[in-house]
């Protein structure tokens, strides 16, 4: 099972987005539906938006060891149980849901980060905020959102994939879609690659000596740091492309973009 996450600014089209996958591709796709502290607001149905925790089953949760995830969001705790991961995954498809930043890292660092994928939804911010001041909320409300939105912006970087929701709804649907296709249908990265061990490019033949594995601190995208044994340069790629595969066209085969060199005993 993967966990796609869907992350951007408020009024980026992220929940629309999500309602959209849902109801065109609920053979492969469940919802991973969160709980939150806060109070329900109109028309949001309990088990289908979120979970509506009283503060005491929070904390009975918290004292249980349920709570998978925690973050706080506009003074407000939101977050996902064991029990809803078990849920999940019991329907043997992959999970969806609507994160921030925290709450993404904390799945990398929880999971299998090749098995957590975070998807940004930009939109352009000058849309955000229109879609905001004419929103039927209070001016406070709207100026921290419109804050907020400012700052989430800078995420962008820090996941695996964007999705440029500037035009149709059709083209960005597509544009998701394509993404979590693609993630599913991923050969699943089963190499272990151990500090020490010596590889060569298939390419060039050059010979590399792994140094370490470790997490790319924005996005927690697992990476070999290896070391050039000819020039003593130190380079880092992530894991999965390290491990990948080429195809080589001109002698139709196919094989590793990096090849374990085994010692000669």
């Amino acid at each position: 099972m993967k966990i796609f996450i869907l992350h951007g600014p408020t009024a980026s089209g992220k929940t629309m987005l999500m309602n959209y996958l849902l109801s065109e591709d609920s053979d492969y796709l469940e919802p991973l539906i969160p709980f939150t502290t806060r109070g329900k607001r109109l028309q949001e149905k309990h088990g289908r938006h979120y979970y509506f925790f009283p503060r005491q089953q929070y904390l009975d949760y918290c004292r249980t060891g349920k709570i998978y995830e925690e973050i706080r969001y506009l003074d407000e705790i939101y977050g996902v149980t064991t029990d809803e991961l078990q849920r999940v995954n019991d329907t043997k498809k992959n999970g969806l849901a609507i994160m921030n930043i925290e709450g993404i890292r904390i799945f990398k660092r929880k999971m299998k980060p090749q098995d957590v994928v975070s998807i940004f939804i930009y939109r352009d911010l000058k849309d955000i905020i229109s879609s905001i001041l004419n929103s039927d909320r209070k001016k406070e409300d709207k100026e921290s959102r419109i804050e907020l939105a400012k700052s989430e912006m800078l995420d962008i970087t820090s996941c695996d994939y964007v999705v440029y929701n500037i035009g149709t709804l059709a083209d960005s649907y597509s544009q998701l879609r394509k993404i979590i296709q693609k993630e599913i249908n991923a050969r699943p990265v089963d190499r272990e690659i151990r500090p020490g061990e010596h590889y060569r490019h298939f390419k060039k033949g050059d010979v590399c000596e792994v140094i370490t594995t470790a997490l790319y601190t924005e996005n927690y995208c697992p990476l070999v740091i290896y070391r050039d044994i000819k020039t003593g340069t130190d380079y880092a790629r992530p894991y999965e492309m390290f491990c990948g595969k080429k195809e080589l066209k001109h002698e139709n085969k196919i094989v590793n973009r990096f090849e374990l060199v085994k010692e000669e005993n």
